[in-house]
């Protein structure tokens, strides 16, 4: 039975603290959302930062496949993708690196969005 009691009186005092601490738990919320949002600005345009490295340097490297096959990367999927280029892993590689691409790009232009 006690135990019930200052259980009861931990949930009152609880309650009373949390009514009493509502205004000053949204000024905290605000004040953190000002400190944070530059923060995540930041970290958002070195990603942004980051994933356009990353395109150049696939895009790099498929320029590189093209000039050594010959081929631009449209001709290069038509053909890979009707099996007349066969298994060679330079295909896979390129392949790969045209999918790899496509992902950069897509989360590129989602980080562009947030900003």
């Amino acid at each position: 039975m006690p135990a019930v009691l200052l259980s009861d009186k931990l949930n009152r005092t609880f309650q009373n603290s949390y009514i009493e601490s509502a205004p000053l738990s949204i000024l905290m919320s605000v004040i953190a959302s000002e400190e944070v949002d530059p923060i995540i600005r930041r970290s958002l345009q070195r990603e942004i930062g980051l994933l356009e490295m990353k395109k150049r340097l696939t895009d790099a490297e498929i320029k590189d496949f093209e000039r050594k096959h010959g081929m631009d990367s449209n001709e290069f999927l038509g053909a890979f993708e009707d099996g007349v280029l066969g298994d060679a892993q330079d295909s896979f590689e390129w392949w790969g690196l045209l999918r790899g691409r496509t992902a950069i790009e897509d989360e590129l232009r989602k980080a562009k969005m947030v900003l």
